[in-house]
C-alpha cells in the first residue's frame, strides 16, 4: 500500500542547524512509505522564500508555504487544498500539540493518520488530578492526534506526565549520525595546526545554539574557573555556532583575563568532524532544556568522551561513568570539576570515548534511527 505523506515543519526552508539532518531522514521516510513514489511525498514550510530545501533532492517539486505557526483561516483553507489535491493520507508536523486546530480539517480532507514528531518539551510534568483531566479531555477531543514521536524517554515521559498523552501513543526514536563521516582519526592533529592551538593544550569543544538555553554562560564560567583560577595551562575551549555579534556578551567576562587566547568562538564551521576528530573531549552544558541532540551523536561517533548536564534527554545521550560524564545544569563548578577530572586522566578518558564510539556504531546510526521512525509511524497507520 503507497502512503502519500506531509511534513510539515515549523521553520521556513533551509533553517540549518540539525534540521537539516531531520529534513533527510523524514524525506527517505516517507518515499520508502510511498514504495518510492516521489510524487506521494510533500513537504510543509511556514516561508519557502529562503529557496528550494537544500537538503532534499535537487529536482524535488513538492514543497509548499504552510505557516502551521499561525493556523489562520486562509491558512487552514489552503492545507485543505493541498491534503485534498493531493490524496494526502498520512500528516507528521513538527512539535505540534496532540489536539490542533489543523488535524480535524487535514482528517476531512484525507488524512487517515497524523503523528506528531516532537524534538522540544511538550509539556511540564503535572499534578495527577490535572494530568487525569488532561488525559480525559485528550479522549474525547476530535482534534487529537494518532501518536507522539519523540527523541528521547525524558522527552516522551512529559507527553504522558504533564500532557496527559496515553503511554501506548508515544514513541521514542534516537537520533542517528553517518558513522563513516563521523569516525574517531587518533591521528589527526588538525584541530592544532589548522586553529594554531599548540599541542599540550587538551581542546574541549562545544558545538550548537549560541543561545542562553544552551549554557554557554555555564561553560565560560567554567572555563574562566579551570584556566584562571585554577591556573591550568593544558587546556582550551572551542564554541562553535554563533553567529553575529552573538559572542560579545560572553567574550566581556575573560577578555581582559591573560586566558582570553585560551576560550575561542569559532562561529560556523565546515570543518565540524575534523574539529571533533582532533579535540579531547565534547562539552555540552545545556541549562534550559535539551533532548537527545545531534551534537552528542557526532561528537560520541568521533570518538570523544562528553561532558553534558544531567538534563532531560542528556542523560540517555551521554550516560555518566560509561561514555561520558553528567553534572548538575547550570553548575558552573561542577562542570570545571569535570573537565579537571578528564584532563587528569587520559586513559579514563579514552576508555570513555571508546565506548561512546561503539555505541554510536552499534544502536546511533542513520539506519537505526530511520528503521525506528518506520515502525513508529506504520504502526499507527491503518491495517491495510
Amino acid at each position: 500500500m503507497t502512503t502519500r505523506s506531509l511534513i510539515l515543519m515549523k521553520w521556513p526552508t533551509n533553517v540549518g542547524y540539525a534540521i537539516g539532518a531531520l529534513e533527510k531522514l523524514f524525506y527517505e521516510t516517507a518515499l520508502e512509505l510511498a514504495g518510492g513514489d516521489v510524487s506521494a511525498v510533500h513537504f510543509g514550510y511556514t516561508d519557502i522564500a529562503p529557496g528550494r530545501p537544500a537538503t532534499l533532492p535537487e529536482n524535488f517539486p513538492n514543497y509548499h508555504a504552510i505557516d502551521i505557526n499561525h493556523p489562520t483561516s486562509a491558512m487552514l483553507s489552503k492545507l485543505r487544498e493541498l491534503v485534498a489535491r493531493e490524496r494526502i493520507d498520512f500528516a507528521m508536523p513538527f512539535d505540534i500539540q496532540p489536539a490542533h486546530a489543523m488535524f480535524p480539517v487535514m482528517r476531512d480532507a484525507g488524512v487517515s493518520t497524523i503523528v506528531p514528531y516532537w524534538g522540544a518539551p511538550i509539556s511540564g510534568v503535572s499534578p495527577l488530578w490535572k494530568r487525569m483531566l488532561k488525559r480525559a479531555l485528550l479522549a474525547v477531543d476530535s482534534s487529537r492526534a494518532d501518536g507522539l514521536i519523540f527523541e528521547s524517554q525524558a522527552m516522551a515521559d512529559l507527553a504522558v506526565l504533564g500532557r496527559g498523552m496515553p503511554a501506548d501513543r508515544v514513541d521514542v526514536v534516537y537520533l542517528g549520525v553517518d558513522t563513516e563521516k563521523f569516525r574517531p582519526d587518533r591521528d589527526s592533529d588538525y584541530v592544532h595546526t589548522a586553529l594554531g592551538i599548540p599541542k599540550d593544550r587538551k581542546v574541549f569543544v562545544f558545538t550548537g545554539h549560541c543561545t542562553q538555553r544552551k549554557g554557554i554562560r555555564t561553560l565560560i564560567d567554567a572555563a574562566i574557573e579551570v584556566l584562571h583560577r585554577r591556573g591550568r595551562t593544558d587546556v582550551c575551549f572551542l564554541l562553535c555556532g554563533n553567529s553575529g555579534d552573538e559572542s560579545k556578551p560572553y567574550e566581556a567576562l575573560y577578555e581582559s583575563l591573560p586566558i582570553a587566547p585560551w576560550i575561542r568562538f569559532l562561529g560556523y564551521r565546515r570543518d565540524v568532524v575534523q574539529i571533533f576528530q582532533g579535540a579531547y573531549c565534547g562539552i555540552i552544558p545545556s541549562s534550559g532544556w535539551d533532548s537527545f541532540t545531534l551534537s552528542s551523536v557526532e561528537m560520541a561517533a568521533c570518538g570523544l568522551p562528553i561532558i553534558a548536564s544531567r538534563l532531560q534527554g542528556l542523560a540517555e545521550a551521554v550516560l555518566h561513568e560509561k561514555t561520558g560524564l553528567n553534572f548538575e545544569p547550570g553548575n558552573a563548578g561542577a562542570l570545571a570539576d569535570c573537565i579537571e577530572r578528564m584532563a587528569d586522566d587520559p586513559a579514563a578518558a579514552r576508555a570513555l570515548g571508546d565506548a561512546g564510539r561503539q555505541r554510536a556504531a552499534n544502536e546511533l546510526t542513520l539506519a537505526r534511527q530511520k528503521a525506528g521512525l518506520l515502525r513508529a509511524i506504520r504502526r499507527r497507520l491503518p491495517a491495510n
